[in-house]
């Protein structure tokens, strides 16, 4: 019949080795590389466990492994152990500011080697038993000035608390069993209170874990406001203007975006039209795009593009650092068949004219918020005609890549622009938008704007008026 002590033994440290190489994996995958106290954790819990192990009679006879092996296995184990402490004591109680415990790992390693030396000069297992004895009540005697002394300059959180009261009782159990031996009865109580601290410790794992969760929830919920609020700041819909049909596309990779796209329309039937890309990606992209949209607002003339750029830039210009806006901004006038445009480090605006023919209108500047003083140019096309396309766009669309890292490119981009030239505005950018997802074979890695303006007949009461 197995005994009950070596049975709980042996579930114990099945279960401290489980935990140890679970805890080692997590340590490998953390990107806080300089934080090794999980690391230590991990370690010093998997050598507890396989020394329960290879003690446990029920574990010898099973795979038939010699008493004597087993044993010195485990003292090897008891005198190693305490460099893994010694270690995770300097990770978790700050060891970089106190030399003692940085250094006592060092030490423990001198005393580990000392102590095997002493048992092959002894021939015998556990001849350095006492020196083994000597250096636990060192360590944690070292381990609770530093506590004290930590005590001292601030004060420990409760999962602070739960901790050191598992290591608490842990030490003091230990150094019992280390000084006096037979005072806590003949059943070997350390594996039981190795397990209070490790449910000291899975309880604050699970509670921070669950704080986790709830701040990545509320992080979530202030996401989405966040897109709500972004989305409210873009046109609802293309507006409506005699001469032209309008078509949007707009497709953020993240919650929020940098990309950004506006119209105005002025009392005498004219469109304007503004593109904008900010750099980066996310929350800090999309406030910076809202600032564009204030920038644009507050502009009472925007007969003239590059004038309307260059306000632009100078209310933009020490808004913000490490960051800036490329922009395209055109004013078209169906009556009069015009297009007045200026662009600021944008990817040029395409023309496809009824005939197939593509015009790339590019007309460059600096971008924005750089410079205050950097000039902008406007440029027009005066030869506007029923069936012409205009594509405003940002370079997500162009820059959308396959997964052997084609782009999808201005060759794929002009190739759909000429074989949709007879779809509707809005049929042909879904057939653009497919095309472009067909071609990465997965959602876009950038912001993805396109805004199509298509110039159809005017209406008749309209026809001849400039």
């Amino acid at each position: 019949m197995i005994p009950a002590a070596d049975l709980l033994g042996t579930m114990l440290g099945t279960l401290f080795l489980t935990l140890g190489l679970a805890a080692g994996a997590a340590a490998a995958v953390r990107s806080a590389r300089q934080d090794r106290t999980l690391l230590w954790f991990g370690v010093f819990t998997f050598l507890y466990g396989l020394r329960l192990i290879v003690r446990s009679h029920l574990v010898q006879a099973v795979v038939s492994l010699p008493k004597r092996a087993c044993d010195t296995t485990a003292d090897v184990i008891t005198y190693v152990i305490l460099v893994a402490a010694a270690l995770l004591a300097s990770a978790a109680l700050g060891g970089g500011r106190r030399g003692y415990l940085r250094y006592l790992w060092m030490i423990d390693l001198a005393g580990a080697a000392t102590a095997i030396a002493w048992d092959v000069a002894a021939g015998r297992t556990g001849a350095a038993m006492p020196l083994n004895r000597v250096l636990v009540v060192g360590n944690i005697v070292a381990a609770v000035v530093s506590v004290a002394l930590d005590t001292r300059r601030h004060t420990w959180t409760r999962d602070g608390w739960i901790v050191l009261s598992g290591a608490a009782v842990f030490a003091a159990v230990a150094v019992v069993q280390n000084v006096r031996h037979d005072l806590l009865g003949p059943v070997d109580t350390e594996p039981l209170a190795m397990l209070l601290l490790m449910a000291c410790v899975g309880y604050v794992v699970v509670s921070r874990v669950f704080q986790t969760e709830r701040r990545v929830a509320a992080v979530g919920r202030e996401l989405e406001t966040a897109r709500q609020i972004q989305r409210s700041i873009l046109p609802k819909h293309p507006p409506a203007v005699h001469g032209l049909s309008i078509a949007t596309h707009y497709d953020s990779m993240a919650e929020v975006a940098g990309d950004f796209y506006d119209f105005v329309v002025t009392p005498s039937g004219q469109l304007g039209v503004l593109v904008a890309d900010v750099s980066g990606h996310g929350v800090p992209a999309a406030l910076v795009a809202s600032m564009v949209k204030i920038a644009l607002a507050v502009q009472d003339e925007i007969a003239d593009p590059g004038l309307v750029l260059t306000r632009m830039n100078r209310a933009l210009c020490g808004r913000f650092e490490l960051a800036y806006v490329t922009a395209t901004f055109a004013l078209i006038d169906p009556r009069a068949r015009t297009l007045t445009y200026a662009a600021a480090g944008h990817p040029a605006p395409l023309l496809v004219r009824a005939d197939g023919h593509v015009d790339s209108l590019d007309e460059r500047g600096m971008v924005l918020g750089f410079l205050p003083d950097a000039p902008y140019a406007s440029a027009t096309v005066h030869d506007l005609r029923a069936g012409d396309r205009l594509v405003f766009y940002t370079d997500g669309i162009t820059e959308a890549s396959r997964t052997d890292g084609e782009f999808f490119g201005d060759r794929q981009f002009h190739e759909a622009l000429t074989i949709g030239l007879s779809q509707p505005a809005d049929r042909f950018l879904a057939a653009l938008i497919d095309r472009a997802r067909r071609w990465t074979g997965a959602d876009f890695a950038d912001d993805v704007t396109v805004v199509v303006v298509d110039c159809v007949p005017l209406p008749l009461a309209q026809q001849g008026v400039s």
